[in-house]
């Protein structure tokens, strides 16, 4: 029988990988029960130990084993392949920098400033990506490998749900029903974002984080104009 080939741990589930074409491209094991989560955990952070201290191209399955002290096969019951460790690795830096955005959000008092709360998210994003060592080197190659339509994917949609509409949702909530307009700002801001993570050159880095707050600035009077309207 085929389950009976691919040897699945009892604290683990089979994911079948669907290509668009509708056949089953892999399948991998999701784990469910602590040891085989920590096992996981474990499989990411030497991957972003890699990147962080040489690069993404340095990132092989089996450094990666090496690294978390596991064997190679262990590696393919929870990821397809290098590529798919490296997405699943940049989701986990991209996660953690969400989580922070939300608490300083749920943290800022009612009666702020919206340009100021604006900023504040900004600047906490930003500040948490600089200094998450492996993030950049993760987010170069991701751009490489995921298609461009499918870049956001549960990012997009974790952002999106986590900051922007409930930034937009405290200032301008009739505005912000609209899903349309919080997706192409959460478009907009966000690949400003990643241009700015990804450019290396200070000079030019110092330009587009002005790009990022005129952006900011100016989706912000669009949703307030269009709440006036409304």
């Amino acid at each position: 029988m085929l389950f009976d080939l691919l040897e699945v741990n009892k604290d683990e589930i089979i994911s079948l990988m669907i290509s668009r074409t509708g056949r089953v491209a892999s399948m991998t094991a999701e784990p469910r029960q602590k040891r085989a989560i920590e096992t996981r955990a474990s499989l990411l952070a030497a991957v972003e130990r890699i990147v962080a201290e040489e690069g993404a191209d340095a990132v092989t399955t089996t450094r990666v084993a090496a690294e978390a002290g596991t064997a190679v096969g262990t590696i393919y019951r929870y990821f397809t392949d290098r590529d798919a460790m490296l997405l699943e690795a940049y989701d986990a830096t991209v996660a953690r920098l969400v989580e922070l955005c939300s608490a300083e959000l749920a943290s800022v008092p009612p009666d702020a400033p919206v340009e100021e709360t604006s900023k504040r998210l900004i600047d906490t994003y930003l500040t948490a990506a600089e200094t998450t060592p492996a993030h950049a080197g993760l987010l170069v190659a991701m751009r490489r490998i995921r298609p461009i339509e499918a870049a956001g994917g549960v990012n997009e949609d974790r952002v999106m749900g986590e900051i922007v509409e409930p930034f937009f949702a405290r200032f301008a909530p009739r505005a912000a029903a609209s899903r349309t307009r919080l997706h192409v700002a959460n478009t907009i801001i966000g690949t400003l974002v990643d241009i700015y993570l990804m450019t290396a050159d200070p000079h030019d880095r110092a330009l587009v984080r002005q790009e990022i707050d005129a952006q900011a600035r100016f989706m912000i009077g669009r949703f307030r104009e269009s709440e006036a309207e409304t």
